[in-house]
């Protein structure tokens, strides 16, 4: 923990580590001081100066060992957030996929939580430590024979402790490895509250085989861990009375020592009795820890990796002058879990060029959403091409690519704030769309955010809308955008609003189930088990329905 933070800032580390040990010999003097007060052997008229004097240098140097860690700390921990963030923007979608939302979520809260506990409870310990050393100090200067045996049952006791610290450890790490699968299952909880409340038996068995057995498991790792923990902190609250025992009633009748001395080390011991129980009962939070920072640099590096392969890119406006978009021999493959089988779409041979309506339509399962993924660029196509006005898409200009689609996904997420977005030239237009989406009188936008997300399914597609309208990219494409719409929104979304980005010389690919919209379309493209079995046109103006075999 402590390489950890020097990495950050080592200057501030030594100041901590300074203001820590000085505050922890002050305190060490203060009750050296006590002790020589009560046994009479200072100047009774230095005495209020010295007390005064080593209670400001404690508070002082107390202070700004935590003021100055918990300042680096704070700030290790947000750029710590900001630097995953980041690297899981940069990362590929697919990886991300794969890692999954549960893991992601329990490295950014879990994990930087515990590193930040671990961080703020440095200068405690800085300070306690420094009060053992001082006190040390103190009883070998009162009596150097009785500070040989105090070290000798001190090193015993680190080294013993040491010892059985080890064994927590293993709990420790599994309880870590627990609490991703618990993060899973409060997911699915959250998510699929609806599902399971319509169904009694879904409900018991989810709650029997799966939240409950990993809310179990990380309970039962996280105790015996704690147990372990507390059995060798017992270990060491023994040692501390057997030393006092031994200073007490055995060492007086192995050597004669003045009784003055014994007091003074029976009351500095005593003493020091706080700060080792300290000392050793921050090991679990330092143990939580590093297995933390474990977790957050193994996830750092994979991301980093990630990211260098798909090579961060120069930041360039979305490109206006779109003239064609191209799909040659594309292939993506992938295992269905349900299934239990092996799927792939392809290859597929596609054109699109502006001004265009498409439809693409298919039973589910067929790989419709599989592949919009791929033509806006979240997939890598295993096989084949894809060119935007003739350049090819590869892993360096992939970004770029990215940034010229709006895409309303069937799951998709409804930010509360128009970012990336000029609001403030954008108000008549939002005005305009708020009207025409019968938003205006659930929503405004203030501030750049709107005012309530608190808002039907439907309504917060017709909101997604909005967004997509206001980004005002060269591509659109609606993954079964009307399915929540009530029939008049859904008409007027194909009949209206489709068209109206068309005039606008944007192509609009649309998955869709409505076939009586189909004939709106320039074309339509039927997709079965991952192959195009049918691209139609339209038939003519005004026909109402096309039947696609």
């Amino acid at each position: 923990m402590l390489v950890f933070l020097c990495r950050s800032s080592w200057l501030t580390i030594v100041g901590v580590l300074l203001t820590g040990i000085i505050s922890g010999l002050s305190s060490a003097a203060l009750v050296a001081l006590i002790n020589s007060t009560l046994s009479n052997t200072l100047d009774a008229k230095l005495l209020p100066w010295l007390f005064g004097g080593l209670s400001i240098a404690v508070l002082t140097s107390g202070f700004l060992s935590h003021y100055l860690l918990n300042r680096l700390s704070a700030k290790i921990v947000c750029d710590l957030r900001i630097q995953i963030s980041r690297l899981i923007l940069a990362a590929p979608y697919p990886y991300l996929q794969k890692l999954g939302k549960s893991a992601l979520l329990a490295n950014l809260t879990e994990d930087i939580s515990a590193i930040a506990n671990a961080s703020q409870l440095l200068p405690i310990v800085c300070i306690n430590f420094a009060v053992v050393a001082g006190s040390m100090a103190y009883l070998s200067w009162l009596s150097w024979q009785l500070a040989l045996v105090l070290g000798g049952v001190i090193v015993f006791g680190v080294l013993s402790f040491s010892l059985f610290s080890e064994l927590p450890k293993k709990n420790v790490l599994k309880a870590r490895e627990e609490y991703d699968e618990l993060s899973r299952g409060f997911r699915a909880l959250t998510e699929g509250i609806r599902e399971l409340k319509l169904h009694r038996q879904r409900s018991d068995a989810f709650m029997a085989h799966s939240l409950a057995v990993s809310a179990e498991a990380y309970r039962r790792h996280s105790f015996r861990g704690d147990v372990a923990y507390l059995l060798v902190n017992q270990w060491a609250q023994l040692l501390y009375y057997l030393v006092i025992g031994v200073i007490l009633y055995i060492f007086p009748v192995w050597q004669a020592i003045d009784q003055e001395v014994i007091g003074g080390y029976a009351l500095v011991f005593l003493f020091m009795m706080s700060p080792l129980s300290i000392l050793t009962t921050s090991l679990p939070i330092f143990s939580r820890a590093k297995v933390s920072l474990q977790k957050v640099g193994q996830l750092g590096e994979q991301l980093k990796e990630q990211a260098v392969q798909t090579n961060v890119p120069d930041k360039r406006e979305v490109c206006t002058n779109f003239f064609g978009l191209s799909l040659h021999g594309v292939t993506h493959s992938f295992h269905r879990e349900k299934e239990n089988r092996n799927f792939t779409l392809g290859p597929i041979d596609l054109d699109f060029k502006p001004g265009e309506l498409v439809f693409l339509v298919g039973g589910n399962g067929s790989g419709k959403t599989t592949l919009a993924m791929l033509l806006i660029g979240l997939y890598m196509p295993e096989q084949g091409g894809i060119r935007w006005n003739g350049d090819v898409v590869n892993e360096g200009n992939r970004d770029d690519y990215l940034q010229n689609f709006s895409v309303i996904f069937s799951d998709f997420y409804l930010f509360d704030e128009l970012y990336g977005i000029d609001n403030e030239n954008n108000y008549a237009l939002i005005d305009d769309y708020l009207q025409r989406l019968h938003l205006h009188h659930k929503v405004k936008v203030e501030n750049g955010r709107f005012s309530s997300l608190d808002l039907s399914q439907g309504q917060r597609k017709r909101l997604a809308l909005l967004v997509a309208y206001l980004e005002d990219r060269p591509f659109y494409v609606f993954d079964e955008w009307a399915a929540d719409q009530d029939p008049e929104f859904k008409h007027l979304f194909y009949t209206e609003l489709l068209p109206a980005l068309k005039a606008r010389g944007k192509t609009v690919l649309a998955i869709s189930h409505d076939d009586r919209y189909f004939y709106l379309a320039d074309r339509c493209i039927k997709l079965e088990e991952g192959q195009i079995v049918a691209m139609e046109m339209p038939v003519a103006a005004g026909k109402q329905s096309i039947q696609i075999s």
